[in-house]
Order: C-alpha cells, then sequence, then structure tokens
C-alpha cells in the first residue's frame, strides 16, 4: 500500500515538478546559489556577508517555492536537500582544517602563542647574579636599574632605593632581577 502512494504520481510527481516547473526552477536556482554561499561562508573564517547571504537565498527559495503553490512533499524534499548538503560541507570543512588543505592555509591558526625564535630569557638573567650597576629610576620596590650597559626591570626585597643608586644583583628567580643597595 505505501509503495503504491509513492508511485501513484504523489512522491515521483513532485519530486519531478520540483525539477520541471518553471517557478520550482527559480527555486532551485536560488537554492543552490544560497548553498554556494555557504559553502564559501565555510571556508572563510567568522560569520559574514556570504553566510547571511545563502542563507538568505535558501530561505527565499523555500518561501517562494510555497507561495507559488508548492506541495508539503516538495518543501521536504528542498528541506532535506538543504540539511543533507549543510552537513556534508561541514564535515568537509571540519575535514580539511584538520587534515587537508585548509590545514596548511593561514586560515587555520595553528601556531603557539609563542613566536618561533623564543627563548628562555631566565637562563640569560642567572648570568646577572652579583653584578653591580645603578638605579635608573626609584625603586619602591619595582623599577628599574642599568646593569653591565642594559636597562632591566628590577625588584628590591620591599626596600626603598633612590635614583642612580649603586645596586648589586642578589639574586634571580625565573625573570625577576631582584636588588639590593651596595
Amino acid at each position: 500500500m505505501a509503495l503504491s502512494l509513492f508511485l501513484e504520481g504523489g512522491w515521483s510527481t513532485d519530486l519531478a515538478l520540483l525539477f520541471t516547473n518553471n517557478y520550482n526552477i527559480i527555486c532551485m536556482i536560488c537554492l543552490a546559489i544560497g548553498l554556494i554561499l555557504c559553502a564559501i561562508e565555510c571556508f572563510i573564517p567568522g560569520f559574514g556577508i556570504f553566510g547571511i547571504t545563502g542563507i538568505s537565498f535558501c530561505l527565499f527559495s523555500i518561501v517562494f517555492m510555497l507561495a507559488m503553490g508548492g506541495t508539503w512533499r516538495q518543501f521536504l524534499f528542498v528541506i532535506a536537500i538543504i540539511i543533507i548538503t549543510v552537513t556534508l560541507l561541514i564535515l568537509i570543512a571540519v575535514r580539511s582544517a584538520r587534515f587537508g588543505a585548509l590545514s596548511k592555509s593561514s586560515l587555520v591558526q595553528s601556531d603557539t602563542s609563542l613566536p618561533v625564535n623564543y627563548s628562555d630569557t631566565s637562563k640569560q638573567m642567572t648570568k646577572l647574579l652579583g653584578k653591580v650597576g645603578y638605579t635608573e629610576t626609584v625603586c619602591k620596590p619595582v623599577g628599574k636599574a642599568l646593569i653591565e650597559g642594559q636597562t632591566y626591570l628590577v625588584i628590591t626585597d620591599g626596600e626603598f632605593i633612590e635614583k642612580e643608586k649603586k645596586i648589586y644583583v642578589s639574586e634571580v628567580d625565573g625573570t625577576s632581577i631582584i636588588i639590593k643597595e651596595k
């Protein structure tokens, strides 16, 4: 019985009319344009003009088809086409972003937050241990000091050291240079 309903002109006729009726051809062209714009949006970061325009074209094709006398079966066909196409586009975009050509493009962020030429400065700071210099600003307790011809951001042990006082590096803790007045 269900097979006879399918063959008696219901589903098959509606599907055939979806691609042959003049108004429905306009709907299908708008749907195709909308899906192409949605596909472009899948490969562009953010949500912008392509996505909004694509969704608008898809919605217009559905509304136009129903306004021109489309059946509920044709509506279901169009909805199925949209769902299947968007699902495939998302799957392709995710796969490409993880493994394919999109993963090698500048659209996908694959870098870390550290620059390529990053070096750990805490190792460089340990060579300053015991070095003598002068304060360039007032240190209360943070300030600037000139040590071996280079200005560093330094910290005192909580004491107040005035500008242009002779200091030495008493401790290095990571990138923190701790000084004392000499």
